[in-house]
């Protein structure tokens, strides 16, 4: 197959699923091509992707750049120059716009768009009045629509009550990166290692991390905490740390392309999110046997279960905390979790396991006559 991937390629999930998934297809001999306004940075230099990236105009006339029109004019370049099949859409906004537009500016019908909702795009983005109706046309135009789980699937159809319900993949891991390979083990000194990793946006309740970790470093003062990633909360995020005085126990590392080793160091991921769609940071952590102290919110529960770590009330802190002490404090609890939480992720997010499910879609919206919008989900 000649595939076109786009997506954003900043460190939030979509970006990084969809490029780990156009390396995994590259990999299976497919003629993957890969889209965005820079490479991201989960996409390796050596892989067998063909990069392009989207040129941006510079014209006195416009106050801001007509990214979105670039955008459609560039998919419309690259699926007539090289031929391509299928133009995969990571977020609504404005990549599966893009690709509907570029396919009415082909003239064509035979051109096949698949578009995988993230979450944001549809619940922050999508959803907003000045894009409603935008987006629910380019989500009844293509041909089939995947969620990263049941959860954002059954939203969508709330939110965009025309289209049938989205095939639900979740986020999946590489198993070959992602291992508890070499993982450090529970000190039985007290110093923890703890970890956050997010692209620091308000949803995430970074200042919960912080509070969570001050009341687990109350009891274990050699506890330390790495925090991963970038964005608009990390200076308040800091700061807190500052005020409640664990700032010194505290270590950015910003955005890095290789993280499996910042997780098997760790000892829990902690993730208090107001919601996550899937979170591809869990998953991650599980495969890694990392437990992880989350919040019962959103697709979240069908990454993380009481066996494989802690679910909580969104903002219940002294919960969380109580929760971690406990694990923390109980070596055997710990290695259970960790070594059940490979075996979720393993069984239930690997990579082969999405890279069938997503050649399956492939597959079906290439069959002649096939209908639009692939209304199953695969649990």
């Amino acid at each position: 197959m000649k595939i076109l991937t786009l997506c954003h390629p900043t460190q939030g999930g979509s970006g990084v699923i969809a490029s780990e998934l156009a390396m995994a297809l590259a990999e299976k001999g497919h003629e993957i091509h890969l889209l965005s306004t820079d490479r991201p940075f989960r996409l390796r230099e050596d892989s067998f992707v063909r990069f392009h990236q989207t040129p941006v105009v510079d014209y006195p006339l416009f106050a801001r750049p007509p990214d979105d029109l670039c955008l459609a004019n560039k998919i419309a370049d690259i699926v007539d120059q090289e031929g391509i099949e299928i133009v995969h859409a990571h977020y609504a906004i404005p990549h599966a716009v893009g690709a509907i537009l570029a396919r009415i500016l082909l003239g064509s019908r035979e051109l096949k768009v698949l578009t995988t909702l993230h979450g944001t795009d549809i619940m922050l983005v999508g959803v907003r009045p000045e894009l409603r109706r935008i987006c629910d046309w380019a989500l009844q135009e293509s041909d089939a629509t995947t969620a990263v789980s049941s959860w954002l699937a059954e939203l969508t159809q709330v939110d965009f009550p025309r289209l049938k319900r989205p095939r639900v993949i979740h986020n999946f891991v590489d198993g070959t990166r992602f291992h508890a390979q070499g993982r450090s083990p529970l000190p039985s000194d007290g110093r923890y290692r703890l970890l956050h990793a997010s692209n620091f946006r308000t949803i995430k309740r970074c200042g919960d991390v912080i509070r969570i970790f001050a009341g687990i470093r109350a009891v274990h003062p050699g506890t330390v905490l790495t925090l991963l990633g970038d964005g608009p909360e990390l200076e308040a995020t800091l700061e807190l740390a500052r005020e409640l005085g664990v700032a010194d126990a505290l270590e950015w590392k910003g955005v890095i392309p290789s993280v499996s080793t910042q997780y098997r160091e760790s000892h829990l991921l902690l993730l208090p999110s107001e919601y996550e769609s899937c979170s591809l940071v869990s998953i991650e952590a599980l495969a890694t046997g990392t437990p992880v102290i989350a919040t019962a919110a959103g697709g979240i529960r069908e990454v993380v279960t009481q066996d494989v770590g802690h679910l909580a009330e969104v903002g219940d802190i002294d919960g969380m905390v109580h929760a971690a002490l406990q694990l923390l404090g109980d070596p055997v609890a710990w290695q259970t979790c960790s070594e059940l939480g490979q075996a979720r992720a393993k069984g239930h997010f690997s990579l082969d396991r999405a890279l069938s499910l997503y050649q399956d879609c492939y597959d079906r919206i290439l069959l002649p006559g096939a209908k639009p919008h692939v209304d199953r989900e695969e649990a």
